[in-house]
């Protein structure tokens, strides 16, 4: 279960993001290589540089909050209520 301190600030949420996403090693969403290295942030999340490839992606890159302008705390809310609270009868 997911505590709701999570959904107050948005860099908890990408902290939450990142140790999801990444639970198995930082992969390029272009390549798929694990030859990645940090590249410096944007806002919270974390860039990447792909080696292999040389492109830079972050924690979102690849994933249905890339391009959203709704925060991320606001979508893991979102995803949690109807989880929590949806009951199909």
């Amino acid at each position: 279960m997911i505590p709701l301190d999570v959904f107050g600030s948005e860099s908890v949420a990408a902290d939450l993001l990142e140790q999801v996403r990444w639970r198995d090693g930082v992969t390029c969403p272009r390549c798929r290589s694990d030859r990645t290295v940090r590249n410096g942030s944007y806002r919270e999340f974390q860039r990447y540089l792909c080696k292999n490839c040389d492109r830079t992606f972050n924690d979102k890159t690849g994933t249905i909050f890339a391009h959203s302008k709704v925060a991320l705390r606001r979508w893991l809310f979102s995803i949690y209520a109807f989880l929590r609270f949806n009951r199909l009868c």
